[in-house]
């Protein structure tokens, strides 16, 4: 596992990874290699191969699965993999569950939360437009990650998110009940629905061109906003809720085209960042020892957090 080369420098011998990425690059020599981003379901380690053939470069595309023979060493601080050898495998040699990452609760589990929630809401407009534009991207929708790298980065991570997003608004309106239930869970459900567009598969996932020049905010918009004309939806209705999609990143310099306006946007903004913010944290968790600091976190103000023992665990002094 990936895991257990992070504090290791040595051989690797018959190690089976998935590619998560890659490019192709010219050294200082002029020779052509191999730029690769491996993972399987316990993280993802950078690795180069120095040394390219043809058959490197067929074996080589993102979601194929390689077992290689190579080298350990430290770039940087961090592990990087030296590949000597590579050769492909095919996926159903081995338990693909090992090597691709998937939401932590069942595919078909989250399907019910996501059809309860739309049961919720109360609005027939807002109902219908909502549940066409999940119908009309259900297999994407259900089984895209919710990003490339840095949360929710895993099969179904985008379902995931939004449902984790819907859960705590729904919580946070029982307290403040001017809190308009169906803004909440619609906005919720669609905030990333540009996602859908915006990235171009489950497995091993990266940006289509249309993600790379517009981007899943103003994707999203556009979609919400056909479907509504489509529908006749009241103008304030889908207007509130394009709002809230343009919106939820909070600031310009974060990807919103406005900052949020109205209490719902506000609240789906801070969940929506607290979400992100608490699973990319939960990830750099597994690799922290209690007592012990965090890396710095690019995402969150290049801050290294500390994880305290726990409570029920620690040994009284």
């Amino acid at each position: 596992m990936i895991k257990d080369y992070m504090n290791y420098e040595g051989p690797v011998m018959s190690a089976i990874f998935m590619i998560k990425s890659l490019s192709r690059a010219v050294s200082n020599n002029g020779n052509p290699y191999l730029s690769l981003v491996l993972q399987d379901v316990s993280g993802t380690i950078d690795a180069k191969k120095w040394t390219v053939d043809d058959e490197d470069l067929e074996i080589a595309q993102p979601g194929n699965l390689i077992r290689v023979d190579g080298q350990i060493l430290v770039y940087k601080g961090h592990p990087q993999l030296k590949i000597n050898y590579m050769e492909g495998v095919q996926n159903n040699e081995v338990d693909l569950s090992k090597y691709v990452p998937v939401a932590p609760i069942p595919l078909d589990s989250l399907k019910e939360q996501l059809n309860s929630y739309l049961n919720q809401i109360e609005d027939p407009e807002l109902k219908a437009l909502t549940t066409t534009l999940i119908k009309n991207n259900f297999t994407t929708y259900t089984t895209y990650p919710a990003a490339i790298t840095v949360h929710h980065a895993y099969i179904s991570g985008l379902l995931y998110h939004s449902l984790c997003i819907c859960k705590s608004a729904l919580e946070i309106q029982k307290d403040y009940p001017f809190l308009i239930k169906d803004y909440l869970i619609a906005g919720a459900l669609l905030h990333d629905i540009g996602k859908t567009k915006e990235l171009n598969s489950a497995i091993a996932s990266n940006y289509t061109e249309e993600g790379n020049l517009i981007g899943h905010i103003s994707i999203g918009a556009m979609m919400v906003y056909e479907e509504g004309q489509k529908e006749k939806i009241s103008e304030e209705k889908l207007t509130v809720l394009i709002h809230m999609i343009l919106s939820h990143h909070g600031k310009p310099e974060f990807g919103s085209a406005k900052v949020p306006l109205t209490a719902e946007a506000y609240v789906l903004h801070i969940l929506d960042d607290l979400d992100a913010k608490m699973e990319t944290l939960k990830n750099f968790w597994k690799n922290t020892d209690e007592g012990e600091f965090t890396s710095k976190i690019p995402w969150m103000d290049n801050v290294s957090f500390f994880k305290p023992h726990s409570l029920n665990n620690k040994k009284a002094k």
